[in-house]
């Protein structure tokens, strides 16, 4: 039996992208950040699971967030904020399911940049799977951006957090990636828990 947190997020690695439509004009702020950063602040979304599978239930809680939208434009020669907003949560949805004493969660995003009505949102349906010893494993489908990141931490863990699943994109002007019938990633990624290679 063990506790755990999941935390499965997306994020922007990088300064800044550019706006769909003003590209010239236009920027967004990024996320700045490397992956695997567990008690980071800074994502486009984060779903994350506290679990008890001591429980007959898993005991699961489940919490979703955004991160904040800021807009630059060119005023004058000079980069300016101009506007900020956050994208409403309903964009993320999960509920879960016990087969054969297994945990089941099935997620789902549908986040679109609340300052362009046109973008193509983040998109991404992800099934965890989760045992009572506390392996987990993780499988669907993705948009091919921004960058994705699932991580495990039980808490009688000594080394702390774990990445599970990680996709970084190299570049920023990877964004057309969000266009489902351009790209769309299969993840299959599992991990098993050892008492003695994770203490």
């Amino acid at each position: 039996m063990a506790k755990l947190e999941l935390r499965l997020r997306t994020f922007l690695p990088f300064k800044y992208v550019v706006h769909p439509i003003h590209p010239k004009t236009s920027r967004f702020h990024g996320d700045t950040r490397n992956e695997a950063d567990w008690s980071s602040t800074k994502y486009r979304t984060s779903q994350s699971f506290s679990i008890d599978t001591s429980k007959p239930n898993y005991g699961v809680k489940g919490t979703a967030k955004v991160g904040q939208t800021i807009q630059e434009d060119l005023v004058k020669g000079k980069w300016k904020v101009t506007k900020r907003e956050t994208a409403s949560k309903s964009g993320l949805q999960y509920n879960t399911n016990i087969i054969d004493d297994v945990l089941y969660i099935n997620c789902k995003c549908a986040m679109k940049n609340p300052l362009v009505g046109v973008a193509p949102a983040i998109d991404y349906t992800f099934v965890i799977k989760v045992t009572r010893t506390g392996s987990v494993r993780i499988t669907g489908q993705r948009d091919g951006f921004p960058a994705y990141e699932f991580m495990r931490k039980i808490y009688s863990m000594k080394k702390g957090p774990e990445v599970i699943y990680s996709a970084v994109p190299e570049s920023a002007k990877e964004i057309g990636g969000l266009y489902p019938f351009l790209k769309s990633e299969w993840v299959d990624v599992g991990r098993s828990y050892d008492s003695v290679k994770n203490n």
